[in-house]
């Protein structure tokens, strides 16, 4: 695990010499440059070069490549997505006096963007910033997939592992896909102590021009004091504030 940590690392320090230098480099340069053997080096690029991180350039030399560009259009997406929905975020937080979040989904995989945390002495400590969070268990999560291109979800649950999180959660597909019917009809989603014991969260997507999820908003809180009647005033919110972020997109 160590030994992975530190290729991590040295590949991070690739990345940031090669950007400050901002021009193709050679092996010998960027061996220089990191005090590192050059097997070490060209290792490391081959393996980034495989993802087109990095991509080899005339006479040998290496430069950036476009899935980093990719990246950076992600985070300002992001950065500008927060920006937009943060009066619904503020307002959502505000009448519910609960934890609300906004998720950024991007080619099969959401993260936390956005946490605005409840005022009351009881608030989560387990999402962070930048943090996955499993699409089949919780709130946020299911409420992409609800409305994904059916092929899309098809292939997602042919390829995850639905792994249960707590004793409540759902693991079989086919249930799940019931669920998830039913969500895309009411315009929220559920979760209930499945993704973390004694959370309940409920959940709605936010959808580009083409209908296609992006992100989403989502309220949890502490199960004793989020009934099943607050869930569903509030997925109704939720759904609401949505669609009205999805039309400024």
């Amino acid at each position: 695990m160590m030994e992975n940590v530190e290729v991590l690392k040295k590949a991070v320090s690739l990345l940031g010499f090669m950007a400050r230098k901002n021009q193709p480099v050679g092996v010998s340069e960027l061996s220089r440059g990191l005090v590192l053997p050059k097997t070490t080096v060209h290792r490391i690029l081959t393996t980034l070069c495989l993802d087109n991180v990095i991509i080899r350039a005339e006479g040998g030399l290496y430069k950036i490549g476009p899935t980093v560009l990719l990246w950076s259009s992600g985070y300002k997406f992001a950065t500008a997505l927060i920006d937009i929905a943060r009066p619904w975020l503020e307002r959502l937080r505000d009448e519910s006096q609960e934890t609300v979040h906004l998720s950024v989904y991007e080619h099969g995989r959401a993260q936390y963007a956005e946490r605005l945390d409840s005022p009351q002495t009881v608030v989560l400590r387990w999402s962070r910033l930048g943090m996955a969070l499993p699409l089949y268990c919780t709130a946020a999560g299911r409420a992409v997939l609800a409305v994904l291109p059916q092929e899309e979800l098809d292939e997602y649950l042919t390829k995850t592992e639905l792994t249960p999180r707590t004793a409540a959660t759902i693991t079989d597909p086919d249930e799940l896909k019931k669920m998830l019917s039913r969500f895309r009809i009411q315009g929220y989603a559920e979760e209930i102590e499945e993704n973390e014991e004694d959370i309940r969260c409920v959940g709605a997507a936010i959808k580009n021009g083409r209908d296609y999820p992006v992100a989403a908003i989502s309220l949890t809180a502490p199960s004793f004091r989020f009934t099943g009647e607050q869930a569903a005033v509030f997925g109704k919110k939720i759904a609401r504030s949505a669609m009205e972020i999805s039309a400024l997109l």
